[in-house]
């Protein structure tokens, strides 16, 4: 048994931490320990002088535990002397003893044996609790564990483990939003948690920035988020915010649309513009050209810098946008599907659909736009996805 040096209590030899205080055995001085004093292995018992016999009966038998050693016979007296008798030495003191006149101190006995060891077990516990930081059985009552001296009580082993960030079970089963940025691989990359009920986002202010991106405004667009629900507002950016449609979708004269890396702006048709050309004096003649054609509306490339590129007049019912087949294609572009996107004229309104391109077709909202699960949204050259779970 090992006594504490905190407390006092005696706890078994394989405990590392007292059972009443928690106190560190392993470090309590050798003296502390009841029952039997501290030996050498019982395989290696050390000589003394202690064990040499003397003739007294108090020292004629060995000590408890100690190796009986075998006494060296004495010399007979010689012929016709008479034997005196031989006063009794007296025995060496073991290291650290004072010796005894009368008779020699006996030796430290050994290690207990396997029968002692056994009366001093550890009792077996009836009810038993799992202590909470190593896992091992505690009997019930213990105020410690005895395998690493976590203090045992009714909570250690109750209960359930909780996030440290999460304030409440409920605050778990809340609607969280976060913002995925895809990258040009299409392969997703940063995630941006939405967890205020506004955020910002910008290139030089806000919580979500994009610093390398000179196409998005200092501050450009703003997240609410609030009860469930995600609505993006555009801060009058100069780029404006872009929403990839899902289904065929009505657009109106002046809307700017995005397929691969082609901003298009639908406009009305209006009046031709006339060429600057002088009718000779007194020729009332008229001019002649090609006959003029019935156009619904025109479609405006926008180049970099604000300045207009080609113009497509739409005549058709129905007008196909790709990269290789349909009525306008942009062959240099390889963002652009094969066949990207269609816009057809039905009684004067004009509608827009995406033929199941891979880069999607996207529309610049005005102001703001709700935005749900795995919608996405363009602003600049960054596509970020919605992710609301």
């Amino acid at each position: 048994m090992i006594k504490c040096k905190s407390c006092g209590r005696e706890n078994d030899d394989s405990f590392s931490f007292c059972l009443d205080c928690g106190g560190d055995l392993k470090s309590s001085p050798a003296g502390a320990a009841t029952g039997t004093a501290p030996s050498a292995p019982a395989t290696q018992p050390t000589p003394t002088a202690a064990t040499t016999p003397s003739p007294t009966k108090e020292s004629a038998a060995p000590a408890t535990g100690a190796t009986p050693t075998v006494d060296k016979p004495k010399p007979a007296p010689a012929m016709g002397t008479t034997p005196t008798a031989e006063k009794p030495k007296p025995a060496a003191p073991a290291t650290g003893a004072t010796p005894a006149a009368d008779k020699p101190k006996p030796v430290a006995p050994s290690s207990p044996a396997p029968v002692e060891k056994a009366a001093t077990a550890k009792p077996v516990a009836t009810d038993t609790a799992i202590c909470s930081k190593c896992g091992a059985s505690v009997a019930a009552g213990n105020t410690f564990c005895s395998s690493c001296g976590n203090k045992m009580g009714e909570d250690a082993a109750k209960g359930s483990t909780m996030f440290i960030h999460v304030a409440s079970p409920d605050a778990v089963k809340q609607v969280k939003a976060r913002m995925v940025l895809i990258k040009p691989d299409g392969s997703e990359g940063t995630v941006f948690t939405v967890a205020a009920e506004k955020t910002a986002l910008g290139r030089s202010q806000g919580i979500i920035m994009f610093p390398k991106d000179q196409y998005i405004s200092p501050k450009h667009a703003e997240l609410f988020f609030k009860e469930g629900k995600l609505t993006v507002k555009d801060i009058d950016s100069l780029n404006g915010i872009y929403f990839r449609i899902k289904d065929e979708t009505s657009i109106y004269p002046g809307t700017y649309f995005r397929i691969g890396r082609q901003l298009l702006r639908l406009e009305v048709p209006g009046d031709f513009q006339a060429l600057d050309i002088k009718t000779p004096e007194g020729d009332d003649s008229t001019f002649w050209g090609s006959p003029p054609p019935k156009v619904w509306a025109r479609l405006v490339q926008v180049l970099e810098g604000g300045k207009i590129g080609e113009i497509h007049l739409l005549t058709q019912a129905e007008v196909i946008i790709g990269r290789e087949d349909g009525e306008i294609r942009f062959p240099e572009d390889g963002f652009i599907s094969s066949r990207h996107c269609l816009l057809r004229n039905k009684d004067g309104d004009c509608f827009i659909r995406d033929l199941g391109s891979s880069n999607g077709t996207y529309l610049r909202i005005r102001d703001s736009q709700e935005l749900v699960n795995d919608d996405r949204i363009q602003i600049g050259n960054q596509v970020l996805k919605v992710d609301i779970s």
